[in-house]
């Protein structure tokens, strides 16, 4: 395995500073592994992969079984694959066999951990929107926003949704108060402008009818994705 900062090795000398100590800034996700052994084998590029992804988020810190047997006794070892997550100097969560092997099981765990409050609640908010209740979206954005009244993405998303829900006037308002270079401004601001663009335009039945005899005419199909777009239809 090449080196990286996000993954370093571990034995009983460097435990107390690279895993304890370090895992009070940020989790540390301990892997048991013995090399040739086919469970390690098919998890560690996994692991590799994911700390790559995360990018710093978390440490990998691996313990290799055969030189650190007093570890692996002290730790409760008894089975490969075997991860243990160290936050804030405690164990916060231990997989071994099958779930330690799961890669969703380990991004629900590590998500848990590295997530922001802010990335906490877009996670939240994208699965209301995929279970259809953009109300309750723009609740919970509505209290996100009164605990962190300056955080701009915020606020773009809200207007977002409010346009999607016909409260433009709302939408207005509170974009009026962002800067111009606010994070995501630019969504809200383009459906506003679909908006103003499909005030003359026919509804998407008709839309739709007159491509049925006119297919190739580009002017109706950008029509039409207009009026789709505000219509929420895509």
């Amino acid at each position: 395995m090449s080196a990286s900062p996000n993954v370093i090795e571990v034995s009983l000398q460097n435990f107390q500073s690279e895993v304890v100590e370090k895992s009070k800034q940020l989790p540390v996700l301990l892997e048991f592994y013995a090399a040739g052994a086919e469970p390690s084998d098919q998890l560690a590029p996994v692991l590799r992969r994911l700390a790559d992804e995360y990018n710093g988020k978390f440490l990998l810190a691996r313990v290799d079984i055969r030189e650190n047997s007093q570890m692996v006794q002290q730790l409760g070892v008894r089975t490969l694959p075997s991860l243990k997550l160290i936050h804030d100097g405690q164990l916060a969560q231990e997989l071994e066999g099958p779930q330690a092997a799961d890669e969703k099981k380990l991004r629900e765990i590590l998500d848990q951990v590295t997530m922001s409050p802010a990335e906490r609640v877009q996670e939240q908010i994208r699965a209301m929107l995929e279970a259809g209740d953009r109300q309750g979206a723009i609740a919970m954005l509505q209290q996100a926003i009164s605990e962190e009244p300056n955080n701009h993405a915020l606020h773009t998303e809200l207007s977002d949704l409010l346009i999607m829900e016909g409260r433009v006037d709302e939408a207005k308002q509170i974009l009026a108060g962002l800067p111009a270079d606010a994070n995501g401004i630019e969504k809200p601001k383009s459906r506003l402008a679909f908006i103003e663009e499909s005030e003359d335009l026919p509804s998407v039945d008709e839309l739709t009818r007159q491509l049925e005899g006119d297919e190739d005419n580009l002017k109706l199909r950008y029509n039409l994705a207009i009026r789709l777009v505000v219509d929420d239809q895509i």
